[in-house]
């Protein structure tokens, strides 16, 4: 069963024992916060809370026991497919759920994660069940950009804000976990703070492919590789992840050229980007980074990703050639710490 294990929760999570103390949880709750905060993990918690026969979460009753099987039938959820919208398909099929009688007598919980990715046509048939909430039910919508759904969404749904704990409690987290302090300040810097993603990352390969692109990277600026060949190596890698990286070295590029290197994010490699931070046109990278986030939020729609992809390395190979400061040999990129 679920804990409240992240103390980051605490606020939001005593506020929702509150609802509770009071028996006034709100039908529609929005849980928001940045990725790797812990949304899901808190809606889960919520839920077992809520559906126990106990009410707290026993981890023994009938009920308990089906929400750790993963089967509970009172539990419904709904996740859009990864980098696609929330389809008006996918939200009948939920209204339709909603229309049967919870199995147990503690009510039903819905959970819809990247409530935000909702198309449209999506939010418009989900109004109604908002407006008009079968019994019996609480609807938790997660997100990460609220301002992304609809007013009429919004105004229908108890907003609950999940906030980013303090870099230095992040880190002492992370240490805890037997991470170095290094890799935890850069694995923090890399995930925006949040210490779930944080930890993720470094559970995971995406150090050793982050280290492959940044090699990448050294090739496109170094005029060493066709940058539509190059493309194509990365095209299995998710498009997010890849402007994400992207954008953390045009921030540092910027931030060297006004002598900050004191908020660098790829701080084990901060030699290279010095060098290439001196060569490079800052109008230019300044653009580039412009670019990169106008197209993170474009990605939430549906584009030839591969053309992107393309498109990107090809603005890369232009950095290139708009160098301020023409000097024999280039950069090389090595680990620094």
């Amino acid at each position: 069963m679920a804990e409240l294990s992240y103390f980051w929760h605490g606020p939001v999570w005593r506020q929702l024992e509150a609802y509770l103390a009071q028996d006034r949880l709100p039908h529609a709750l929005m849980l928001h916060g940045p990725r790797g905060i812990g949304k899901r993990h808190l809606a889960y918690a919520l839920a077992e809370r809520v559906l126990c026969e106990h009410g707290r979460a026993c981890g023994r009753c009938p009920s308990c026991n089906l929400l750790t099987a993963g089967n509970h039938p009172d539990l419904l959820t709904l996740v859009p497919e990864p980098g696609k919208p929330l389809t008006v398909d996918r939200i009948r099929e939920l209204i339709d759920a909603l229309t049967l009688t919870p199995q147990y007598q503690r009510g039903r919980i819905v959970i819809i994660e990247a409530a935000d990715r909702m198309n449209p046509a999506a939010a418009n048939s989900f109004l109604k069940t908002l407006e008009e909430p079968a019994p019996d039910t609480v609807i938790l919508l997660l997100c990460e950009q609220p301002s992304l759904l609809p007013a009429t969404i919004l105004s229908r749904c108890q907003r609950l804000q999940l906030t980013l704990p303090p870099l230095s409690e992040a880190e002492q987290w992370l240490v805890a976990r037997n991470t170095p302090s290094g890799q935890a300040r850069l694995a923090l810097a890399l995930n925006g703070g949040a210490p779930l993603a944080a930890a993720a990352w470094l559970d995971s390969d995406a150090p050793q492919r982050r280290w492959r692109f940044l090699k990448t990277l050294e090739k496109l600026l170094a005029g060493q590789g066709d940058p539509v060949v190059l493309a194509g190596e990365w095209q299995d890698e998710p498009l997010e992840q890849l402007v994400d990286w992207l954008l953390t070295v045009a921030a540092d590029l910027v931030r060297l050229r006004y002598d900050d290197d004191g908020s660098l994010i790829n701080t084990d490699c901060q030699g290279w980007l010095q060098d290439w931070a001196r060569r490079l046109d800052l109008r230019q990278v300044f653009h580039f980074w412009q670019r990169l986030l106008n197209l993170r939020q474009a990605l939430q729609t549906q584009l030839n990703r591969t053309l992107l992809l393309e498109s990107l390395f090809l603005q890369i190979d232009r950095l290139r050639h708009e160098q301020t400061q023409i000097e024999t040999g280039n950069p090389v990129l090595d680990h620094q710490g």
